[in-house]
């Protein structure tokens, strides 16, 4: 017959290996968590880079585009007044 301390030692060790396997669980799901978060971050980290290569692309552009037409219209406003210059010595 089995000494009753031997089987409630028994019984505490069957109920520390059953909360061992909760631990390990709850630690494997966790885990995987983390890497799907970091996963998720580093796409976005990616994403974040490729956004700030358009970004810059598009405030050069915008920047490039009054320059230009900036310059257009001091090009035009010269040659209105070197035309209307070339009058007034013809004139003459």
């Amino acid at each position: 017959m089995p000494d009753p301390d031997d089987s409630l030692m028994l019984s505490i060790l069957k109920e520390i290996r059953a909360e061992l396997r909760d631990h390990r669980t709850l630690l494997l799901q966790l885990a995987d968590g983390l890497r799907r978060h970091d996963r998720r971050f580093n796409d976005l980290e990616h994403r974040m880079g490729d956004l700030s290569g358009e970004l810059e692309l598009m405030v050069k552009s915008e920047l490039m585009g009054r320059l230009t037409h900036f310059e257009t219209q001091i090009d035009e406003k010269l040659a209105l007044l070197s035309d209307r210059l070339h009058a007034v010595e013809t004139a003459k």
